[in-house]
């Protein structure tokens, strides 16, 4: 919005004290309103003038010469939002008007979509006043209400005339004032029946006949002394504009007390709004029959009715039904099998549908403000009424017959391929007839029949050597298990007519004389469906399906033995013709799928090895687009292919550690559970005490120290005769014995049996030795997928997609089989497959894609899981342009050949992630730092490979002064150029030596760098952490990813001597193979470190560290983004068990259990971005912040269904740039969970 100030002699200051802008719905009608001249469209008049504005409560109050008041009944509204009870401002539209001319008038108008049909009010407060110093009586204005689809054409108009307020200060509060302002005569009270009343009255008089009226003029109607005035075909029920104006009527209405002056006055209009619902109830009904009729049958009977007015309970007035509905649907199932012996298994069944649906409407759809039932008592005769109600009934019904898979069941107990039970037959008919008031006729028929023929077998293997002794050895496994079958696994044909016919014929609502003719649409097709199965061996598996999709041309017009007797038997005659011929086919395709497991695993040594290898190939010929023979186009069909290629190879290493004795024992030795596998094995220990006294019957305590209950004890006198006792073990460490006689000098021998500890230096040995048997399992997946698309294909399709011309099947065995190659398009154009229609402009497409992965499971002891990931991904799509010349050449001036795709492989970029940048030291960047100086190594790199090809360059001269050039950056190699930065970039921020990192653009598979993610739950195994803690779990991943989103075919390179480029770009470098904006590392530690703590007394926590960067390179602005991250999380819940809520309701207490999970967290989250800038040097920051998020949550199990949770949570963000402000936000709330189905 701008504000001017002009014509100023000299300076002013002006000061704005308020500027209150509101959106204004309503807008100045600008077209002339002259009655009489309603119809032409030129700008209003000059003369007088026009203002809309309002007028309201707080600003208006002491107004003259009359101050604004509420209108009688009306109160102002509350604010909801303002807990303070403040009263909104209250205002009215003001139309003011000044010299308007005699008959002249103007209005505001607003945009609306209304249907007002089940109102029966219009109403609104109008006042009116005299301007001052303007003279105005009563009557002499008018206003007026126009509501219609437009503003000049079709519209009804009512307009009352007004009688003016004396001025003067009336108050608000007083009923009686407020009335003298908004007088009753000038109350907008419409009842919108007398609309109806005066359309009708105008139709009446279109009819009449000698009547001049057209149905374009202005029809007058009176209700009492106000002026209803009616134009075109206005519709109640789609009211689009709604107009309020002020009209100075003209003199030629009232010659007695109209001067026939300009008049001058401000009219208030105010509470324009639609009152008094028609509120007529409407009933609704749906009943339901069924019947089963023995064990063959079942019948469904289905009816519905409704009247206008019904409606569900949700509904609004102007929403419920404004239409009658009667509606039935009679089907049934048949099983016709049942009428066959049954010992001829036959299966046929059936199901018949016939249905039928009403609707009449409420309102006359070709004028849908007029009631229906009034438009036919005012019809003119029976005719005209039976028309009507002809053509407002929206009618429709339907027909159906199924039979679906209908065949005969007989089969023996071997499948065979002439079993009548691999037949089965299908066909479906469904008509739909409709008609209604826009459409005279409409009739759809889907016919649909096939026949499926499907043969399964379990084949008998055969192994021939499997039963030869001698090859019994390992050696020759791959020989005696080798195997083959004879007879394929599946074969199945689906044949499959379909046939769609449409006849639509519209009415002509504005001109019935006129027959519109019907249009048809017509779809006939023939499908084929072959799939075949093989299994070769157990370990080579073949599929094949092919689909061919045929049309059955037909002559145009109308197919219908009885309404187009001549036309169907020509159409008769073609289609006979067509199916003879097997149609036209517009598409074949078909899918081979070949899987091989590799017998690597039955090789010596390699059991322990599984590969496998997976080919998938599709092939589709498309019919291209026909054109009349007068305009001698081909452009010829459409063939594409595509293969996927893909070997898996899977190293299960633990199979190889088990089949060594040596490594199996350590592997069993070293699991978690060994203790409780292993046989134990004991040793006895010896105990002597001598120089005892023992008393018979006195039990002697002896502390043996042998820490095992498993003793045994003897006794001997001085004699060495051994004494009977009684033994009694107290622990594992002290028993007691009580001797049966007496003896002086006695020696007591206490033998006992412990475990036998095993040696730790074995037990060290052993879990080095499993450390050194850590690789667990390794595998690597090759995928290489290609395709190919080539439009303007001449050939047709006979036998397998392929058609013979000059004695060579095109497009060959290769191409339908899947392969793709890159030289196939022009082998193409020199046979002259090629259409050499010059209108042909969409490129043939080759398409290449390898994926390799490998995977790696590294446990050097059991619970420590390493997980090693390798990546690299390259996609590739070539397009060209074979456009034929006058002489049907295809030139390599018009190929335009571009190459584009995307590039992903895994890096180590571990050696500068945790590098520190301070604002202290302006955001330096050692790691950006060394990719600067790493520029002018790869530059003299790139220079020195350059030399060995063209003897000619001279790396240290400038080619266009021939001076040496500054600085350490060599000839066409620039700080700038594509093939200098990139190197540098990689190696940088990989820590990879400058001299040794590899200078291609897509680096080759022998540099994807292994990726990680390391779990360590080894802690749950110490007694000590059990008796604490449920479980612990430590866990950290590392993900590094190098790519290049988007590459594209540079247009201006061009290949000279030795392959090199020799073109430059503007800064002096050399092109580069392919256009690259921008290229970036994405390193993540998701997470860096996490550690994930059950305790035993129902908490837990947990401690997480996060840490990301993004780098990218961009090539064009030659400047870096550096995105870093970090975040710590640190969080703990606890489990309260049992708490019990009391809930009271409808004077019932009920009591709840259930555990309560309470939860904290807090997140501090560090973000920035920095621009370095390369040729400048700059380091610049560009946006970051400061999060921290403290966040707790508690949940409770109201029941098995319902779920309550409170939660609350903070998060303060404060800015890295100064640009930003710091902000906080807090949400609380509490959220109620329904589960529907458990």
């Amino acid at each position: 919005m701008r504000m001017f100030m002009r014509g100023f002699e000299e300076p002013v200051i002006m000061r704005l004290a308020k500027l209150d802008l509101v959106r204004a719905e309503w807008r100045k009608y600008n077209i002339a309103f002259k009655e009489g001249s309603e119809r032409i469209t030129i700008p209003e008049q000059e003369d007088g003038s026009f203002e809309i504005s309002s007028v309201s409560i707080e600003e208006n109050s002491g107004k003259l010469p009359v101050n604004y008041v509420l209108p009688p009944g009306f109160t102002r509204i509350i604010d909801p939002s303002n807990p303070q009870l403040r009263q909104l401002n209250e205002q009215s539209m003001v139309l003011r008007v000044h010299n308007l001319e005699d008959g002249d008038a103007r209005a505001a108008f607003r945009n609306v979509n209304l249907d007002i049909r089940q109102y029966r009010q219009l109403r609104m407060e109008v006042h009116a006043e005299a301007l001052i110093g303007e003279p105005l009586e009563d009557n002499e204005l008018t206003a007026f209400i126009r509501i219609g689809s437009d503003y000049k054409s079709n519209f009804y108009e009512y307009e009352i005339p007004l009688k003016l307020t004396p001025p003067g200060r009336y108050l608000n509060d007083n009923e009686s004032h407020r009335a003298v302002v908004w007088p009753e005569e000038n109350r907008f009270i419409i009842n919108l029946s007398v609309l109806q009343e005066a359309k009708q009255a105008r139709n009446r008089e279109l009819q009449r006949p000698g009547s001049s009226l057209s149905i374009s003029d202005v029809f007058v109607y009176y209700d009492g002394e106000h002026r209803v005035s009616v134009s075109g075909n206005p519709n109640m029920s789609n009211v689009k504009v709604v107009m309020v104006g002020v009209r100075n009527p003209v003199r030629t209405r009232n010659q007695a007390n109209d001067d026939g002056r300009p008049k001058s006055g401000e009219i208030w209009v105010n509470e324009l709004r639609l009152s008094d619902f028609v509120e007529n109830s409407g009933w609704a009904a749906n009943a339901h029959l069924q019947a089963r009729l023995a064990d063959f049958a079942t019948v469904d009977l289905v009816g519905q009715t409704s009247t206008p007015g019904w409606g569900s309970i949700e509904k609004k007035v102007n929403e419920r039904s404004k239409e009658q509905i009667f509606k039935y649907d009679v089907s049934s199932t048949i099983e016709m099998g049942k009428f066959f012996p049954e010992k001829a298994a036959v299966r046929l069944p059936v199901y018949i549908g016939y249905s039928e649906a009403r609707i009449k409407p409420q309102f006359n759809p070709l004028d849908p403000d007029i009631p229906l039932n009034v438009a036919l008592e005012n019809a003119e005769n029976r005719r005209e009424r039976d028309s009507i109600r002809s053509i407002s009934e929206d009618y429709t019904r339907r027909k159906t017959i199924t039979v679906s898979n209908a065949g005969i069941n007989a089969r023996g107990e071997k499948p065979h391929l002439w079993d009548p039970a691999n037949l089965s037959f299908n066909y479906t008919y469904n008509e739909v007839f409709r008609t209604n008031v826009k459409t005279e006729t409409d009739i759809e028929k889907n016919i649909r029949g096939g026949i499926n023929y499907n043969y399964e077998s379990q084949p008998k293997n055969i192994a021939p050597f499997k039963n030869v002794k001698f090859l019994n050895p390992q050696v020759f496994r791959i020989i005696k298990d080798f195997n083959f079958y004879i007879f394929p696994r599946s074969i199945s044909f689906r044949t499959d007519l379909s046939r769609y016919y449409n006849e639509v014929k519209t009415r002509n609502i504005n001109n019935p004389f006129l027959r519109i003719t019907p249009s048809f649409r017509k779809d006939f097709e023939w499908s084929r469906i072959f799939d075949f199965k093989y299994d070769v061996t157990r370990q080579l598996k073949f599929d094949f399906t092919a689909t061919s999709i045929a049309r059955i041309d037909e002559p145009p017009g109308g197919v219908d033995k009885k309404r187009y007797s001549t036309e169907y038997e020509k159409w008769k005659d073609s289609v006979l013709t067509n199916l003879r011929n097997f149609g036209r086919t517009t598409t074949y395709n078909h899918f081979i799928n070949v899987n091989y497991n590799l017998p690597v695993n039955k090789l010596p040594l390699l059991g322990w090895v599984n590969a496998n290898v997976r080919y998938g190939s599709d092939y589709t010929w498309l019919a291209g687009p026909l054109f009349p023979d007068s305009m001698n186009i081909n452009l010829g069909n459409t063939i594409k292919n595509h293969n996927d290629l893909t070997f898996t190879a899977n190293g299960a290493l633990t199979t190889l550690y088990n089949k060594i004795k040596f490594l199996r024992n350590i592997e069993t030795n070293t699991r978690p559970d060994s203790r409780l596998r292993m046989r134990p094995e004991f040793k006895t220990l010896t105990y002597t005490r001598e120089k005892l006294s023992l008393r018979p019957g006195m039990a002697r305590s002896i502390t043996h120290n042998l820490k095992t209950k498993d003793v045994t004890v003897k006794a001997y006198d001085a004699s060495g005769k051994e004494i009977a006792g009684k033994l009694n073990i107290v622990s594992e460490n002290r028993l007691t014995f009580t001797p049966a006689e007496q003896a002086d000098n006695a020696r007591i021998v206490v033998e006992g049996k412990v475990v036998k500890k095993r040696d730790p230096a074995i037990v060290a040995g052993e879990y080095f030795v499993r450390a050194l048997m850590g690789v667990r399992n390794v595998s690597l997946t090759f995928t290489n997928t290609q395709g190919q698309i080539l439009p303007g294909y001449m050939p047709e399709t006979t036998f397998i997609g392929m058609e013979r011309t000059n004695d060579v099947f095109a497009p060959g065995w290769p191409f339908i089989l899947g392969f793709a190659d890159r030289k196939f398009f022009d082998h193409a154009a020199e046979r002259g497959w090629l259409s050499t229609d010059t209108l042909l402009n969409t490129p043939a497409s080759f398409t290449n894609g390898q994926t390799i992965s490998a995977r790696s499971l590294f446990e050097p002891f059991p619970g420590l899981r390493i997980d090693l990931t390798a990546d690299r991904r390259f996609n590739e799509a070539v397009s060209a342009y074979y456009i034929a010349d006058r002489n049907g050449n295809f030139p390599d001036s018009t190929r335009n050949m571009i190459v584009s795709g995307n590039f992903t492989i895994s890096v180590l970029s571990w050696g500068t992630a945790f590098e520190k940048i301070k604002r202290k030291n302006d955001y330096v960047s050692p790691t950006y730092e060394a990719f600067r100086n790493y520029t002018e190594v790869i530059s003299r790199r790139r220079a020195e490979e350059r030399m060995a090809i063209d003897p000619g360059y001279n790396p240290d001269v400038d080619p266009v002064t021939g001076n040496p050039l500054p600085g350490p950056f060599k000839n066409g190699y620039g700080r700038t150029s594509r093939e200098v930065l990139i190197p540098a970039f990689i190696a940088a921020y990989t820590k990879t030596d400058p001299e040794k990192v590899t200078l291609e653009t897509f680096p080759s598979a022998w540099k994807m760098m292994p990726n990680w993610r390391v779990n360590f739950d080894g802690l749950s195994r110490f007694a000590f952490i059990q008796s604490v803690f449920r479980s612990i779990n430590i866990s950290h991943q590392y993900r590094s990813t190098f790519s290049i989103n988007s590459f594209t075919t540079n247009l201006k390179y061009k290949t000279g001597a030795g392959g090199l480029n020799y073109d430059r770009d503007l800064q002096g470098n050399f092109l580069s193979r392919y256009e690259i904006n921008v290229v970036t590392i994405n390193e993540q530690f998701s997470p860096l470190l996490n550690v994930d703590m059950n305790w035993k007394n129902s908490l837990t926590t947990r401690f997480e560290l996060r840490k990301s960067r993004t780098v990218s390179l961009n090539l064009t602005s030659n400047q870096i983004a550096d995105a870093r991250s970090s975040e710590i999380v640190v969080g703990a819940g606890y489990r309260f068990d049992d708490v019990q809520i009391v809930v009271k309701s409808a004077g019932r207490q009920k009591t709840l259990k259930s555990d309560l999970n309470v939860r904290f967290d807090l997140s501090v989250r560090d973000n920035k971005t920095m621009a370095r800038k390369i040729v400048e040097n700059v380091n610049q920051p560009v946006v970051g912040s400061k999060v921290i998020t403290i966040g707790t949550s508690a949940d409770y199990v109201l029941s098995d269904r319902f779920n309550l949770q409170i939660f609350a949570d903070h998060t303060m963000n404060d800015p890295f740039v100064a640009s930003t402000f710091p902000t906080s936000n807090t949400n609380f709330g509490f959220s109620l969970r329904f589960t529907l189905v458990q």
